[in-house]
Protein backbone atom coordinates (compact mmCIF):
# COMPACT_ATOMS: atom_id res chain seq x y z
CA UNK A 1 0.00 0.00 0.00
CA UNK A 2 1.78 3.56 -0.99
CA UNK A 3 2.10 5.88 1.58
CA UNK A 4 2.90 8.79 -0.34
CA UNK A 5 0.78 11.74 0.37
CA UNK A 6 0.24 14.70 -2.40
CA UNK A 7 -0.08 18.42 -1.59
CA UNK A 8 -3.50 18.69 -1.34
CA UNK A 9 -3.61 15.67 0.99
CA UNK A 10 -0.63 17.24 3.58
CA UNK A 11 -2.63 20.33 3.75
CA UNK A 12 -5.76 18.67 4.71
CA UNK A 13 -3.65 16.74 7.33
CA UNK A 14 -1.60 19.75 8.70
CA UNK A 15 -5.09 21.76 9.46
CA UNK A 16 -6.41 19.22 10.81
CA UNK A 17 -3.59 18.66 13.15
CA UNK A 18 -3.56 22.45 13.91
CA UNK A 19 -7.90 22.81 14.55
CA UNK A 20 -7.26 19.67 16.24
CA UNK A 21 -4.73 21.39 18.70
CA UNK A 22 -1.77 17.69 17.62
CA UNK A 23 0.35 20.68 16.85
CA UNK A 24 1.37 23.95 18.79
CA UNK A 25 2.19 26.80 16.39
CA UNK A 26 4.26 28.43 19.16
CA UNK A 27 6.42 24.78 19.80
CA UNK A 28 7.18 25.23 16.42
CA UNK A 29 8.45 28.67 15.99
CA UNK A 30 10.29 28.36 19.43
CA UNK A 31 11.88 25.09 17.49
CA UNK A 32 12.16 26.62 14.15
CA UNK A 33 14.24 29.26 16.22
CA UNK A 34 16.20 27.47 17.96
CA UNK A 35 17.12 25.55 14.34
CA UNK A 36 18.18 28.88 13.12
CA UNK A 37 20.20 29.94 16.01
CA UNK A 38 22.23 26.99 16.15
CA UNK A 39 22.95 27.54 12.17
CA UNK A 40 24.11 30.96 13.05
CA UNK A 41 26.29 29.61 15.53
CA UNK A 42 27.72 27.40 13.71
CA UNK A 43 28.76 29.67 10.97
CA UNK A 44 29.85 32.33 13.71
CA UNK A 45 33.27 33.77 12.04
CA UNK A 46 35.06 34.19 15.48
CA UNK A 47 35.71 31.68 17.78
CA UNK A 48 33.54 31.55 20.94
CA UNK A 49 34.93 31.05 24.62
CA UNK A 50 34.83 30.96 27.88
CA UNK A 51 37.24 32.93 30.12
CA UNK A 52 39.37 32.41 33.52
CA UNK A 53 36.60 34.72 34.98
CA UNK A 54 33.93 32.17 33.59
CA UNK A 55 32.57 34.37 30.94
CA UNK A 56 31.48 33.65 27.65
CA UNK A 57 33.31 35.91 25.22
CA UNK A 58 33.35 36.43 20.89
CA UNK A 59 34.00 39.35 18.35
CA UNK A 60 31.46 40.56 16.10
CA UNK A 61 32.49 42.36 12.98
CA UNK A 62 32.62 46.29 13.83
CA UNK A 63 33.53 49.09 10.97
CA UNK A 64 34.04 51.34 13.32
CA UNK A 65 36.56 50.09 15.60
CA UNK A 66 40.46 49.94 14.09
CA UNK A 67 40.47 46.55 14.71
CA UNK A 68 37.24 46.35 12.32
CA UNK A 69 35.58 43.87 15.17
CA UNK A 70 33.54 44.42 19.01
CA UNK A 71 34.10 42.17 21.90
CA UNK A 72 31.21 40.76 23.55
CA UNK A 73 31.42 39.84 27.11
CA UNK A 74 28.19 37.66 28.66
CA UNK A 75 27.80 36.42 31.75
CA UNK A 76 26.15 32.87 30.07
CA UNK A 77 26.68 30.79 27.29
CA UNK A 78 23.19 30.60 26.78
CA UNK A 79 23.01 34.91 27.05
CA UNK A 80 25.90 35.08 24.39
CA UNK A 81 23.89 32.82 21.72
CA UNK A 82 20.92 35.26 22.28
CA UNK A 83 22.88 38.46 22.01
CA UNK A 84 24.67 36.57 18.65
CA UNK A 85 20.73 35.92 17.18
CA UNK A 86 19.78 39.53 17.95
CA UNK A 87 22.96 40.96 16.06
CA UNK A 88 22.30 38.58 12.50
CA UNK A 89 18.33 39.08 13.41
CA UNK A 90 18.88 42.78 12.82
CA UNK A 91 21.47 42.44 10.15
CA UNK A 92 18.60 40.53 8.27
CA UNK A 93 16.32 43.46 8.92
CA UNK A 94 18.75 45.69 7.40
CA UNK A 95 19.47 43.72 4.77
CA UNK A 96 15.51 43.29 4.12
CA UNK A 97 15.67 47.33 4.52
CA UNK A 98 18.11 47.88 1.65
CA UNK A 99 15.35 46.21 -1.22
CA UNK A 100 11.71 48.30 0.57
CA UNK A 101 10.32 50.17 -2.39
CA UNK A 102 7.38 52.34 -2.91
CA UNK A 103 5.43 49.29 -4.38
CA UNK A 104 5.98 47.26 -1.41
CA UNK A 105 5.64 49.72 0.98
CA UNK A 106 2.58 51.04 -0.11
CA UNK A 107 0.16 48.33 0.89
CA UNK A 108 1.23 48.62 4.57
CA UNK A 109 1.40 52.56 4.99
CA UNK A 110 -2.33 52.69 3.33
CA UNK A 111 -3.68 49.91 5.96
CA UNK A 112 -1.88 52.37 8.66
CA UNK A 113 -3.61 55.48 7.08
CA UNK A 114 -6.90 53.51 7.25
CA UNK A 115 -6.44 53.85 11.18
CA UNK A 116 -6.06 57.21 11.45
CA UNK A 117 -9.19 58.54 8.95
CA UNK A 118 -12.58 57.82 8.59
CA UNK A 119 -13.44 59.34 5.75
CA UNK A 120 -13.93 56.40 2.78
CA UNK A 121 -13.78 58.74 0.06
CA UNK A 122 -10.36 60.12 1.56
CA UNK A 123 -9.12 56.48 1.05
CA UNK A 124 -10.78 55.86 -1.89
CA UNK A 125 -9.23 58.90 -3.40
CA UNK A 126 -5.80 57.86 -2.30
CA UNK A 127 -6.37 54.39 -4.19
CA UNK A 128 -7.86 56.53 -7.14
CA UNK A 129 -4.19 58.81 -7.33
CA UNK A 130 -2.15 55.38 -6.32
CA UNK A 131 -3.68 53.69 -9.88
CA UNK A 132 -3.19 57.39 -11.89
CA UNK A 133 0.03 58.59 -10.87
CA UNK A 134 2.26 55.94 -9.41
CA UNK A 135 1.00 52.48 -11.01
CA UNK A 136 2.82 52.40 -13.88
CA UNK A 137 6.16 55.04 -12.97
CA UNK A 138 9.30 53.82 -12.21
CA UNK A 139 9.92 55.45 -9.38
CA UNK A 140 7.58 52.49 -7.06
CA UNK A 141 10.53 50.30 -8.14
CA UNK A 142 13.94 52.11 -7.10
CA UNK A 143 14.73 50.73 -3.27
CA UNK A 144 13.62 53.99 -1.09
CA UNK A 145 17.56 53.97 0.27
CA UNK A 146 18.01 55.26 -3.12
CA UNK A 147 15.71 57.96 -3.47
CA UNK A 148 17.47 61.32 -3.55
CA UNK A 149 16.50 64.76 -4.11
CA UNK A 150 17.49 64.56 -7.70
CA UNK A 151 15.11 61.29 -8.47
CA UNK A 152 12.30 62.85 -6.37
CA UNK A 153 12.74 66.74 -7.98
CA UNK A 154 12.46 65.00 -11.56
CA UNK A 155 9.42 62.44 -10.17
CA UNK A 156 7.41 65.81 -8.57
CA UNK A 157 7.87 68.35 -11.37
CA UNK A 158 6.86 65.25 -14.15
CA UNK A 159 4.11 64.92 -12.51
CA UNK A 160 3.13 68.15 -12.50
CA UNK A 161 3.59 69.33 -15.67
CA UNK A 162 2.33 66.07 -17.61
CA UNK A 163 -1.14 66.66 -15.45
CA UNK A 164 -1.34 70.54 -15.71
CA UNK A 165 -1.79 70.08 -12.36
CA UNK A 166 -3.91 73.04 -9.99
CA UNK A 167 -2.14 73.18 -6.37
CA UNK A 168 -4.75 71.22 -4.81
CA UNK A 169 -4.42 68.31 -7.73
CA UNK A 170 -0.71 68.57 -6.18
CA UNK A 171 -1.05 68.10 -2.72
CA UNK A 172 -3.78 65.31 -2.92
CA UNK A 173 -1.88 63.24 -5.89
CA UNK A 174 1.74 63.69 -3.69
CA UNK A 175 0.22 62.51 -0.23
CA UNK A 176 1.35 58.96 -0.81
CA UNK A 177 4.77 59.79 -1.70
CA UNK A 178 5.03 62.82 1.25
CA UNK A 179 3.58 60.40 4.11
CA UNK A 180 4.75 57.03 2.80
CA UNK A 181 8.40 58.58 2.82
CA UNK A 182 7.54 59.56 6.45
CA UNK A 183 6.38 56.38 7.32
CA UNK A 184 9.40 54.56 6.24
CA UNK A 185 11.31 57.28 8.83
CA UNK A 186 9.17 55.92 11.22
CA UNK A 187 9.81 52.76 10.86
CA UNK A 188 13.96 52.75 10.30
CA UNK A 189 13.91 52.07 6.41
CA UNK A 190 14.97 55.53 5.77
CA UNK A 191 17.16 57.81 8.11
CA UNK A 192 15.40 60.90 6.57
CA UNK A 193 13.00 62.19 4.19
CA UNK A 194 14.43 63.10 0.99
CA UNK A 195 11.02 64.77 -0.39
CA UNK A 196 11.87 67.52 1.88
CA UNK A 197 14.84 68.85 -0.25
CA UNK A 198 12.66 69.28 -2.99
CA UNK A 199 11.25 72.61 -3.71
CA UNK A 200 8.21 73.81 -5.68
CA UNK A 201 7.53 77.13 -7.42
CA UNK A 202 3.65 76.63 -7.07
CA UNK A 203 3.56 80.05 -8.75
CA UNK A 204 5.06 79.28 -12.18
CA UNK A 205 3.76 75.70 -12.17
CA UNK A 206 0.84 75.29 -10.81
CA UNK A 207 -2.57 75.83 -13.34
CA UNK A 208 -4.71 78.45 -11.56
CA UNK A 209 -8.11 77.28 -11.08
CA UNK A 210 -11.23 79.95 -11.54
CA UNK A 211 -14.26 79.28 -9.10
CA UNK A 212 -16.91 76.87 -10.77
CA UNK A 213 -19.77 79.27 -12.05
CA UNK A 214 -22.98 79.37 -9.94
CA UNK A 215 -25.26 77.78 -12.05
CA UNK A 216 -23.22 74.67 -12.36
CA UNK A 217 -23.18 74.05 -8.50
CA UNK A 218 -26.34 74.98 -7.20
CA UNK A 219 -29.92 74.99 -8.11
CA UNK A 220 -31.50 77.87 -8.90
CA UNK A 221 -35.12 79.00 -7.14
CA UNK A 222 -36.84 78.22 -10.13
CA UNK A 223 -34.97 74.47 -10.66
CA UNK A 224 -35.35 73.69 -6.72
CA UNK A 225 -39.11 74.56 -7.45
CA UNK A 226 -39.23 72.43 -10.19
CA UNK A 227 -37.07 69.20 -8.34
CA UNK A 228 -39.43 69.15 -5.82
CA UNK A 229 -42.79 68.75 -8.00
CA UNK A 230 -41.11 66.27 -9.57
CA UNK A 231 -39.96 64.28 -6.44
CA UNK A 232 -43.21 64.43 -4.48
CA UNK A 233 -45.13 63.48 -8.01
CA UNK A 234 -42.39 60.50 -8.03
CA UNK A 235 -43.22 59.46 -4.71
CA UNK A 236 -46.91 59.15 -5.10
CA UNK A 237 -46.65 57.34 -8.37
CA UNK A 238 -43.69 55.07 -8.29
CA UNK A 239 -43.28 51.34 -8.26
CA UNK A 240 -39.78 51.38 -7.55
CA UNK A 241 -37.99 48.71 -5.62
CA UNK A 242 -37.05 51.98 -3.26
CA UNK A 243 -40.17 53.72 -2.64
CA UNK A 244 -39.03 56.03 -0.51
CA UNK A 245 -36.14 57.49 -2.32
CA UNK A 246 -38.06 60.62 -3.34
CA UNK A 247 -38.31 62.05 0.02
CA UNK A 248 -34.91 61.56 0.73
CA UNK A 249 -34.43 63.87 -2.07
CA UNK A 250 -36.61 66.15 -0.53
CA UNK A 251 -34.78 65.93 2.77
CA UNK A 252 -31.74 66.79 1.65
CA UNK A 253 -32.79 69.84 0.36
CA UNK A 254 -34.41 70.69 3.46
CA UNK A 255 -31.46 69.34 5.50
CA UNK A 256 -28.15 69.55 3.63
CA UNK A 257 -26.77 66.29 4.88
CA UNK A 258 -24.67 64.40 3.11
CA UNK A 259 -26.32 61.46 0.83
CA UNK A 260 -24.62 59.12 3.15
CA UNK A 261 -25.59 60.16 6.33
CA UNK A 262 -29.35 60.05 4.70
CA UNK A 263 -29.45 56.58 3.97
CA UNK A 264 -28.07 56.04 7.95
CA UNK A 265 -30.86 58.48 9.57
CA UNK A 266 -33.47 56.70 11.78
CA UNK A 267 -36.50 57.95 13.37
CA UNK A 268 -34.75 57.63 17.58
CA UNK A 269 -32.74 60.37 15.75
CA UNK A 270 -35.20 62.92 15.99
CA UNK A 271 -34.92 65.27 19.23
CA UNK A 272 -38.70 66.62 20.50
CA UNK A 273 -36.56 70.34 20.49
CA UNK A 274 -37.55 70.47 16.17
CA UNK A 275 -33.61 68.81 15.62
CA UNK A 276 -32.21 65.18 14.35
CA UNK A 277 -29.33 64.41 15.25
CA UNK A 278 -26.86 63.14 12.50
CA UNK A 279 -24.42 60.40 14.16
CA UNK A 280 -23.69 57.81 11.53
CA UNK A 281 -23.03 57.58 7.84
CA UNK A 282 -23.53 54.44 5.47
CA UNK A 283 -20.28 53.40 4.14
CA UNK A 284 -20.40 53.59 -0.08
CA UNK A 285 -17.26 51.00 0.21
CA UNK A 286 -18.37 48.60 2.43
CA UNK A 287 -21.99 48.84 2.48
CA UNK A 288 -22.45 49.19 6.61
CA UNK A 289 -23.33 51.74 8.52
CA UNK A 290 -20.64 53.14 10.81
CA UNK A 291 -21.46 55.53 14.28
CA UNK A 292 -19.65 58.88 12.72
CA UNK A 293 -19.73 60.65 10.04
CA UNK A 294 -17.61 62.09 6.98
CA UNK A 295 -15.18 64.78 8.47
CA UNK A 296 -13.71 64.73 11.60
CA UNK A 297 -16.20 67.71 13.12
CA UNK A 298 -18.18 64.61 14.69
CA UNK A 299 -22.29 64.67 15.26
CA UNK A 300 -24.08 67.67 14.64
CA UNK A 301 -28.18 68.66 15.07
CA UNK A 302 -29.83 69.93 12.21
CA UNK A 303 -32.66 71.95 12.49
CA UNK A 304 -36.14 70.01 11.15
CA UNK A 305 -38.20 72.73 8.95
CA UNK A 306 -41.98 72.38 8.83
CA UNK A 307 -41.33 70.62 5.21
CA UNK A 308 -38.78 68.10 6.87
CA UNK A 309 -40.98 67.04 9.60
CA UNK A 310 -43.80 66.54 6.66
CA UNK A 311 -41.17 64.52 4.31
CA UNK A 312 -40.68 62.28 7.92
CA UNK A 313 -44.43 61.75 8.01
CA UNK A 314 -45.11 61.23 4.51
CA UNK A 315 -42.13 58.18 5.21
CA UNK A 316 -43.63 56.86 8.43
CA UNK A 317 -47.28 56.80 6.45
CA UNK A 318 -45.95 55.00 3.41
CA UNK A 319 -44.19 52.55 5.68
CA UNK A 320 -47.05 51.83 7.48
CA UNK A 321 -49.22 51.47 4.46
CA UNK A 322 -46.76 48.63 2.80
CA UNK A 323 -46.44 47.08 6.39
CA UNK A 324 -42.85 46.86 6.58
CA UNK A 325 -40.03 46.75 8.47
CA UNK A 326 -37.39 49.22 7.93
CA UNK A 327 -35.27 48.76 11.58
CA UNK A 328 -36.13 52.56 12.20
CA UNK A 329 -34.30 53.14 9.16
CA UNK A 330 -36.28 56.58 7.74
CA UNK A 331 -36.16 56.30 4.22
CA UNK A 332 -35.74 52.57 4.28
CA UNK A 333 -38.97 49.86 3.33
CA UNK A 334 -36.24 46.55 4.33
CA UNK A 335 -34.38 46.35 7.10
CA UNK A 336 -31.28 47.81 5.73
CA UNK A 337 -30.60 51.32 5.26
CA UNK A 338 -31.19 52.59 1.62
CA UNK A 339 -28.06 52.20 -0.91
CA UNK A 340 -26.46 55.51 -1.69
CA UNK A 341 -27.12 55.02 -5.83
CA UNK A 342 -31.31 54.93 -5.38
CA UNK A 343 -31.13 58.31 -4.61
CA UNK A 344 -28.40 59.61 -6.19
CA UNK A 345 -30.04 58.22 -9.49
CA UNK A 346 -32.99 60.31 -8.60
CA UNK A 347 -30.84 63.61 -9.26
CA UNK A 348 -30.32 62.23 -12.82
CA UNK A 349 -33.75 61.49 -13.36
CA UNK A 350 -35.36 64.81 -12.18
CA UNK A 351 -32.64 66.99 -14.18
CA UNK A 352 -33.56 65.14 -17.01
CA UNK A 353 -37.31 65.68 -16.86
CA UNK A 354 -36.96 69.48 -15.93
CA UNK A 355 -34.57 70.26 -18.37
CA UNK A 356 -31.63 71.33 -15.18
CA UNK A 357 -28.30 71.04 -15.97
CA UNK A 358 -27.35 67.66 -14.02
CA UNK A 359 -26.11 68.52 -10.55
CA UNK A 360 -25.21 65.87 -8.10
CA UNK A 361 -26.71 65.32 -4.41
CA UNK A 362 -23.63 67.34 -3.27
CA UNK A 363 -24.72 70.06 -5.13
CA UNK A 364 -28.55 69.97 -3.23
CA UNK A 365 -26.00 69.93 -0.08
CA UNK A 366 -24.25 73.26 -1.43
CA UNK A 367 -27.80 74.90 -2.66
CA UNK A 368 -29.06 74.55 1.10
CA UNK A 369 -25.75 76.22 2.28
CA UNK A 370 -26.25 78.94 0.15
CA UNK A 371 -29.55 79.34 1.03
CA UNK A 372 -28.67 79.74 4.48
CA UNK A 373 -25.70 82.57 3.42
CA UNK A 374 -28.28 83.77 1.50
CA UNK A 375 -30.56 84.04 4.70
CA UNK A 376 -27.96 85.79 6.22
CA UNK A 377 -27.39 82.73 8.96
CA UNK A 378 -24.28 83.51 10.71
CA UNK A 379 -21.54 81.56 9.47
CA UNK A 380 -20.81 79.59 12.25
CA UNK A 381 -24.29 78.58 13.19
CA UNK A 382 -24.13 77.45 9.16
CA UNK A 383 -20.65 75.77 9.94
CA UNK A 384 -22.20 73.86 12.55
CA UNK A 385 -24.94 72.63 11.22
CA UNK A 386 -23.81 70.97 8.40
CA UNK A 387 -20.61 69.83 9.85
CA UNK A 388 -17.05 71.72 8.82
CA UNK A 389 -14.62 72.15 11.20
CA UNK A 390 -13.68 75.71 9.86
CA UNK A 391 -15.95 78.54 8.06
CA UNK A 392 -13.49 79.20 5.38
CA UNK A 393 -14.64 75.66 3.69
CA UNK A 394 -18.09 76.72 4.26
CA UNK A 395 -17.52 80.15 2.27
CA UNK A 396 -14.50 78.86 0.04
CA UNK A 397 -16.44 76.05 -1.43
CA UNK A 398 -20.16 75.93 -0.24
CA UNK A 399 -21.04 79.53 -1.12
CA UNK A 400 -22.78 80.06 -4.65
CA UNK A 401 -25.32 82.44 -6.36
CA UNK A 402 -28.95 81.01 -6.78
CA UNK A 403 -30.42 84.55 -8.19
CA UNK A 404 -30.70 84.45 -11.68
CA UNK A 405 -29.63 87.10 -13.82
CA UNK A 406 -32.60 89.31 -13.56
CA UNK A 407 -32.59 89.53 -10.19
CA UNK A 408 -29.21 90.12 -9.65
CA UNK A 409 -29.48 93.06 -12.16
CA UNK A 410 -32.65 93.86 -10.02
CA UNK A 411 -30.64 93.82 -6.66
CA UNK A 412 -27.56 95.89 -8.36
CA UNK A 413 -29.83 98.60 -9.48
CA UNK A 414 -31.78 98.65 -6.48
CA UNK A 415 -28.23 98.78 -4.17
CA UNK A 416 -27.14 102.00 -6.73
CA UNK A 417 -30.46 103.56 -6.58
CA UNK A 418 -29.98 107.33 -5.59
CA UNK A 419 -32.91 108.82 -4.93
Amino acid sequence: MSTEINNSEKDRLLTFALESGIIDLDSVKAEMNKKRLKELIANHPYRIYQGNDGRWRTYIPDETNKYGRKLIVKSSEEALHKTLGEYYESLDEAKQNETITLRILYPRWLEYKKLHTNAETYIFRIESDWKKYYLDNKLIDIPLRKLNKLILDEFIHRLIQDNNMSKNQYFNATVIIRQALLYAVDLGIIESNPLELVKVDGKRLFRKVLKKSDETQVFSREELKNIVSCAWNDFETTKSKYPLAPLAVLFQMQTGTRIGEICAVRYSDIEKNGYIHIQRMLRRDTGEVVNHTKTDYGDRMVPLTDAAKKIIEAARSRQKELNVSSNDYIFSSTPTPIPEHAIAHLYTKYCKQTGCIHKSSHKARKTYISALIDANLNINSIRKIVGHSDERTTLGNYCFDRHSEAEKRQTIEKALLIS
